[in-house]
């Protein structure tokens, strides 16, 4: 019984604001790597700036190679984003702390984004703001924090 009330639990604002937060940081997850496959000669600039030795020559292996990470990367961020954030949605604590240290590993991942070069900072400068805004949303609003209080409840397993 105190399961099923466990479920109903109503989501609070500040974590239904989780939702399309995700839907915009999805998007700029989507709009990086698209942006560098597009004007791959930014994204060579790119490369040699941080890599004056490299031979030109393979150059255009190195910006494909920057692609696939890219694209992979981001894809994979998007499947953990999303995942974690519908489980947190369901009241599951483990999720909540899942996505705060998925969120903060993006954000000082971005870092790598922006010494790339200031051709990226319209992508890392709104995610990182998006990330550090739903870690906020989970961890200080004080109807956030008795979502996810125990409060006699247990936890279902295969959360």
């Amino acid at each position: 019984m105190a399961a099923q009330s466990h479920q109903q639990k109503a989501v609070p604002l500040p974590l239904r604001l989780l939702v399309p937060a995700l839907i915009v940081l999805l998007a700029l997850y989507v709009a990086l790597p698209v942006a560098m496959a597009v004007d791959r000669g930014s994204t060579g600039a790119s490369i040699m700036r941080d890599n004056p030795a490299l031979d030109p020559a393979d150059l255009g292996f190195a910006v494909n190679a920057a692609l696939v990470y890219t694209f992979a990367l981001h894809a994979v961020s998007a499947v953990l984003a999303v995942w974690f954030t519908v489980k947190a949605l369901k009241a599951r604590r483990w999720a909540r702390i899942a996505l705060t240290g998925y969120l903060v590993l993006a954000t000082l991942g971005s870092f790598a984004s922006a010494a790339a070069g200031p051709e990226y900072y319209w992508a890392v400068i709104p995610t990182d703001a998006i990330q550090l805004a739903m870690i906020a949303a989970l961890w200080l609003p004080g109807p956030a924090r008795r979502f996810f209080a125990v409060s006699g409840h247990r936890e279902g397993r295969g959360g």
